[in-house]
């Protein structure tokens, strides 16, 4: 009997535990904690007196959070390890919300955004992209593409169990749905934290996955203070801000801009509900594109959805063609999505290696979240200045056509220096065996 247990032991692969602690993860505190955001600034600004402009400055102390954290994120992880950082993360989302269910002045909303961003930095994308490289170095694509898309899941359970807690005839509602919020992440919390394990090599029972390997890259790697003297290190950096700040931007103006146009409101909400159903499946469709023809055709592929998605949502007018341009963007737009999330990871896998990982992923999710902090802001200022999104819709197509473009050197010149560290790794391990 002992011996078919520790068969049992030696046959059971933990990595499937981390992936599915990872999954849930996601689906909790970004299904719960993000994709219901839209339904509180109404409610919260009608129940303090005021503005709801003013109480949207809490999420972008959001956003600045975040940035901010992250830009140390391989110090901190390196420091602390993965887990302690994950408490902290659930610690912060659940202190947030139960701050926005009490809060009482602008103050105290800004503080519990701030705390929110805190939360995210260490629960959601970095996090996962970190602990995924770690444990799935072989299939990273598609295993981030798998628990990315439970956010799409996540949030439709989320958006339905919240509004209907929420009354819009009744001032104050929002503040249970803020606990239920707080409840469910707590709860999560426990559970992830019981089972998550900061690396493989705590764990007697298995090894990490091991497949055959594809097009997806995994490498040694450079120094980061060796990656950032590397012009195509800081081109990375401006692809994912400009990626951020254009699709962050575009797709939060999408009701206004089809209302403005004359689409019918209904009509609107159907649209963005079918679109978060594909973004699951364009997460998913991305990883596994990476793992199998690499960087190169995943990224340009979601870029040059960019642009045409951008294109279309310009073009969109409240004609029988405008309705089908702006089915088409519900369609085409998800494809773009996935530079925000699951490629963050992937270019810094791709193009720095393994060495300089940590540190390199959050300097980019901080760009790419500086980003969005600009996105909304920018877009609206063009509305203030033009009377209609469609001028700075036409530009930031250019914009990301450009990135498109760009995006190929940058590629190409970190591959070509990966070949040579390689090819001089390989002459040293032959010159060591003679």
């Amino acid at each position: 009997m002992k011996g078919k247990t520790e068969k049992m032991k030696r046959n059971f692969d933990y990595t499937w535990v981390i992936v599915g602690v990872c999954f849930l993860m996601v689906l909790v505190c970004l299904g719960f904690a993000s994709s219901t955001k839209s339904l509180f600034p109404d409610e919260i600004a009608k129940d303090l007196g005021t503005e709801r402009s003013l109480v949207s400055i809490g999420e972008s102390c959001r956003y600045i959070a975040t940035a901010i954290v992250n830009l140390f994120f391989g110090f901190l992880v390196a420091k602390f390890g993965p887990r302690k950082l994950i408490f902290a993360g659930f610690f912060s989302l659940v202190a947030a919300n139960l701050l926005y269910s009490f809060a009482t002045e602008l103050w105290q909303i800004y503080l519990a955004g701030s705390l929110l961003g805190l939360g995210f930095a260490w629960t959601t994308t970095t996090m996962v992209g970190y602990v995924v490289g770690r444990w799935c170095p072989e299939r990273k694509g598609t295993i981030m593409g798998i628990i990315l898309a439970s956010n799409g899941i996540g949030g439709a359970i989320a958006i339905w169990l919240v509004g209907r807690m929420i009354d819009p005839n009744v001032v104050g509602t929002y503040r249970n749905a803020y606990r239920m919020i707080a409840i469910v992440i707590a709860v999560t919390a426990v559970i992830v934290l019981i089972f998550f394990r900061n690396s493989p090599k705590e764990e007697s029972m298995g090894n990490s996955v091991q497949t055959k390997k594809k097009r997806g890259k995994d490498w040694v790697g450079i120094e980061f203070s060796q990656a950032t003297r590397r012009w195509y290190f800081w081109g990375a950096c401006v692809c994912i801000f400009c990626s951020g700040l254009i699709l962050q931007g575009s797709h939060g103006i999408v009701a206004m801009h089809f209302k403005d146009v004359g689409i019918d409101y209904s009509a609107v909400m159907g649209m963005m509900s079918f679109g978060s159903v594909l973004l699951a499946g364009a997460k998913l469709m991305t990883g596994i594109l990476y793992d199998k023809f690499g960087l190169r055709l995943a990224a340009s592929l979601c870029t040059a959805f960019a642009v045409i998605s951008t294109l279309m949502l310009a073009m969109v007018q409240g004609n029988s063609l405008g309705f089908a341009l702006a089915v088409g963007f519900t369609v085409v737009g998800q494809f773009a999505l996935p530079i925000e999330t699951i490629m963050l990871p992937l270019y810094a896998s791709d193009l720095f290696g393994n060495h300089s990982y940590a540190k390199v992923l959050g300097i980019f999710v901080s760009v790419n979240v500086a980003g969005y902090a600009i996105g909304a802001p920018a877009f609206n200022l063009c509305y203030d200045l033009f009377g209609s999104y469609t001028p700075s819709l036409l530009l930031v197509a250019g914009v990301m056509a450009v990135i498109l473009v760009l995006l190929q050197f940058v590629i190409s010149a970190a591959h070509k220096e990966q070949k040579k560290i390689e090819n001089l790794l390989t002459e040293k391990k032959e010159n060591a065996s003679l």
